[in-house]
């Protein structure tokens, strides 16, 4: 028997050497380890080239970038696409002409988006050797639209499409219909001597997803066309990962749903898998490693079974939240120079796992359910567990509540009904039932954390409900049963961070994002409009990243009166993008340059390597009106060979501030995305 099998308890100081890892996959160091990963169903399809499943489906924090992550670690010839096409602002024809799949719109939408995905590949295996001489459609493909990227050939193709239904060009729409299915069978004689077919990747869809019904109609259509790609091209396959919530808006749209469906695949977690999870991560560090299956887990956690339930019975079972809450055991034992993590390390962790929880329940559902998260912290001191007459009577304070109204009136009378109201809340997580059994206590159903059941249970007044265990101590909920919520009783205030800058109130904070969001769409190009373009992007700062951004000056000089940056702001952020670049660029202070005109030149990028100094940081955020075009990133690149670093934004960016912040959405991975795609383009 060997020495691991024998072990009962850790060599000394071996907790003080592990750590987790970081339970977003966009920001996790460890996920360059091949040994982290678990085999689950989903990342097996992922990886086998043969498998024709290409929708990787699952809620917030269920490992769709960690599959990503590690198709692209361990395969050759593997493309990641991160598209912005998702909060079109272009006005075409009729949208209900495009809401049938069968019909020539939305079939030129399919064939547009089909095209592009196929030019990746075409423009990515040129770069590496492939040649195609003699397959005209590919050299003329080639030669038009290589200098385009994903986004903006997507919508050339749109526009090119819709422009030839809207003059009833009958021969020429036919003919660009057909390209694709062409560009398909040369690309497929092209790559035939390819032993490992090009993948693509499509992720982080949600950055750039605006929640409007046409961005459902594009991603419905980029759905329909990635699936003609796997089932007729050789050579070339696409896989694309979508939040559950997003997912539900193209099922209830698309009339031909049922093709997409076969071709799911859902995330969901066994007890199994996300205990493998925690200890892979935990031998991860360790010369020598521990057996799994368990044995790892009872040498790092007293209790063995009860600390098991502690994990698996209060987590839902995803493994960001197992993950989150096992790394704030750890840390408390840590803290405390313990040998191993202790119960009471666990239940320590749970109030911040709960709060964390909660507040991350709101934002994973915003765009959908804007504001969800002020209905949620309705219920902070009230019980754990209601019947449906209680829920019946706190649905009716609710619609008596101006701020709920003011906040959710654009969706929450279509919840008015209890049974409604419980389904929604059993769809995002937040609720279970409680179905009643005749041998014993009743059984409590969750709904599972990939694509939507068809066959949930049924709601009646035989059920109770209770909210989910993982958001008990964030709620400060009552182990009592609610059969009523009277006139007489008050709701609970949740002490969550809901002050917004300037003292404005939520209906003024709202009322201030949208009209910033119309001046922004209004505002003209040019010299003339610059003051007004600076004091916009200012107020932009304000209201969007009052959370970590302190102190905004304008027009700030330095001590000689020689250097005027537009604006400067204090980096106070504790976690995410803002730590980071505080980090490792020095940013305690940010600049931000305000440039209202299309086209950068050499001297934007001079006058911000100007700029930059050891005292404040590093980083420039350089804002402007037009399109990132490649050779700008040659100026950048020259700036981080000295340690500096510039980030630009344009229009775009600021209207997804602006509609994350009207959202209620506290995250930074968009501009951490734009961040990722600089470092990739300078590397």
């Amino acid at each position: 028997m060997s020495t691991q099998e024998t072990l009962r308890t850790l060599p000394r100081r071996t907790l003080e050497k592990v750590h987790l890892g970081q339970s977003f996959a966009e920001y996790d160091t460890l996920l360059t380890r091949r040994d982290v990963f678990v085999q689950t169903p989903a990342l097996n399809a992922a990886a086998d080239i043969a498998n024709p499943h290409c929708f990787f489906v699952g809620r917030r924090g269920t490992g769709k970038t960690t599959i990503a992550r590690y198709i692209e670690a361990t395969m050759q010839n593997v493309l990641l696409i991160r598209p912005e096409i998702f909060s079109p602002s272009t006005n075409l024809l009729n949208l209900d002409a495009f809401k049938d799949a069968n019909q020539r719109p939305f079939r030129s939408l399919t064939s547009a988006f089909r095209r592009s995905l196929q030019d990746e590949v075409l423009f990515a295996a040129s770069s590496n050797g492939l040649r195609f001489s003699g397959l005209d459609a590919l050299a003329n493909e080639y030669a038009s639209y290589r200098d385009f990227d994903f986004d903006l050939r997507s919508l050339a193709f749109i526009e090119d499409l819709i422009g030839l239904l809207g003059a009833k060009d009958d021969r020429s729409w036919v003919s660009a219909i057909k390209m694709p299915k062409r560009l398909s069978g040369q690309m497929s004689e092209a790559l035939a001597s390819l032993r490992m077919p090009y993948s693509v990747l499509i992720d982080a869809i949600d950055e750039s997803w605006d929640g409007t019904e046409l961005a459902v109609i594009y991603l419905a259509a980029m759905m329909h066309g990635c699936l003609e790609i796997n089932s007729h091209s050789q050579g070339m396959r696409v896989l694309m990962f979508l939040r559950e919530n997003i997912f539900e808006r193209v099922r209830v749209m698309d009339t031909e749903f049922a093709r997409l469906e076969t071709c799911v695949v859902g995330l969901d977690w066994s007890e199994e898998q996300l205990l493998e999870t925690v200890e892979r991560r935990l031998n991860a560090q360790l010369t020598t490693k521990f057996p799994l299956g368990g044995q790892t887990w009872d040498l790092f956690f007293e209790g063995k079974e009860d600390s098991r339930k502690a994990v698996f019975k209060f987590c839902q079972n995803r493994p960001r939240d197992v993950l989150t809450y096992c790394a704030l055991a750890l840390e408390s034992a840590q803290a405390h120079k313990r040998e191993q993590i202790m119960l009471e390390d666990l239940y320590d962790a749970r109030r911040r796992f709960s709060d964390s929880r909660l507040k991350d329940l709101g934002d994973e559902y915003q765009e959908n359910y804007p504001q969800i998260g002020m209905i949620l912290s309705r219920f902070y001191g009230l019980g754990r567990r209601w019947t449906l007459s209680g829920i019946e009577e706190f649905m009716r304070r609710l619609l008596d509540d101006n701020d709920i109204i003011t906040a959710c009136s654009g969706w929450i009378y279509k919840y008015s009904s209890p049974e409604q109201f419980v389904r929604l809340l059993y769809d995002i997580g937040f609720f279970g039932l409680l179905i009643p059994r005749r041998d014993g206590e009743p059984k409590v159903s969750y709904r599972s954390l990939g694509p939507r059941s068809t066959t949930p249970p049924p709601i009646d007044s035989r059920i109770d409900i209770e909210i989910h265990p993982s958001y008990w101590d964030g709620l400060d909920l009552l182990d009592v049963l609610v059969t009523e919520f009277g006139r007489d009783n008050d709701f609970g205030r949740l002490g969550v961070v809901t002050d917004f800058p300037g003292a404005l109130n939520f209906e003024q904070y709202q009322n201030n994002l949208r009209d910033l969001n119309d001046e922004l769409r209004s505002l003209p190009i040019g010299a003339s409009a610059a003051a007004r373009f600076e004091s916009l992007v200012g107020l932009v700062l304000e209201l969007c990243f009052f959370r970590v951004l302190f102190n905004l000056e304008c027009q700030s000089r330095d001590v000689c009166g020689t250097v005027r940056r537009d604006w400067i702001a204090s980096n106070r952020g504790e976690s995410g993008f803002w730590e980071m670049v505080r980090h490792r660029h020095g940013a305690s202070q940010v600049i931000f340059e305000c440039k209202n005109y299309e086209t950068l030149d050499a001297d934007d990028f001079h006058q911000a390597g100007y700029y930059m100094s050891e005292p404040a940081g590093k980083l420039v955020v350089i804002v402007f009106r037009g399109e990132i075009r490649n050779h700008y990133f040659e100026h950048i690149k020259k700036l981080s060979d000295r340690g500096g670093m510039v980030l630009l934004l344009n229009d775009k960016d600021l209207r997804v501030f602006l509609r994350q912040a009207m959202n209620g959405k506290v995250k930074d991975s968009h501009i951490q995305d734009k961040y990722d795609k600089t470092v990739r383009m300078i590397s």
